[in-house]
């Protein structure tokens, strides 16, 4: 297994972050991710979704995740794409919620003083490393326990649970 992400600083969030502003309060009931994509950013960065792409990285302070586990904001960072976050810390019930989505978070305290947006990085998962290839920087990270990178690995609990009865099913009686 290989969790290696590599991409541009997308964007830096501050302290106590609630992901239900990524797509605007008043929008959090809509379930259809074709509705709330193109609002993505837009009270924040009116150009976000010209700025971003596939495999660029979000970058966040502490507690981020605060408040409502609401889904769109990161359903929307999915869809676009972006399937890795650092942050000094995460609010659990948003970490707990996004790892079983198949996010990959990684706490890395002292992030938000080491990367500026637009930054190129690459992050070593598994070593709980992240590069600023800008500045060459090799930033310290939180190990991920072998649970949580498995749920990585396999984009999620659904993705986890088909891996696991796969591999059930293929061994036969006996082994």
């Amino acid at each position: 297994m290989s969790l290696v992400y590599e991409g541009k600083v997308a964007w830096i969030f501050p302290d106590n972050f609630d992901v239900d502003l990524i797509v605007g309060v008043q929008h959090i009931k809509e379930t259809n991710p074709e509705k709330f994509l193109p609002l993505t950013m837009k009270e924040y960065e009116p150009n976000f979704l010209e700025q971003v792409a596939k495999g660029d990285i979000l970058v966040a302070g502490k507690n981020f995740g605060y408040g409502h586990p609401h889904f769109q904001g990161m359903a929307a960072m999915r869809k676009l794409g972006l399937w890795c976050i650092l942050a000094e810390s995460f609010a659990p019930a948003f970490f707990r919620s996004e790892i079983v989505s198949g996010m990959a978070l990684l706490t890395v305290p002292g992030i938000t003083e080491r990367v500026k947006r637009f930054d190129r990085v690459r992050v070593e998962v598994e070593q709980g490393l992240v590069h600023n290839l800008n500045s060459g920087d090799v930033i310290k990270g939180v190990k991920p326990s072998s649970i949580i990178l498995d749920l990585i690995n396999n984009r999620g609990m659904i993705g986890f649970i088909k891996a696991e009865l796969a591999r059930d099913l293929g061994k036969g009686e006996g082994d």
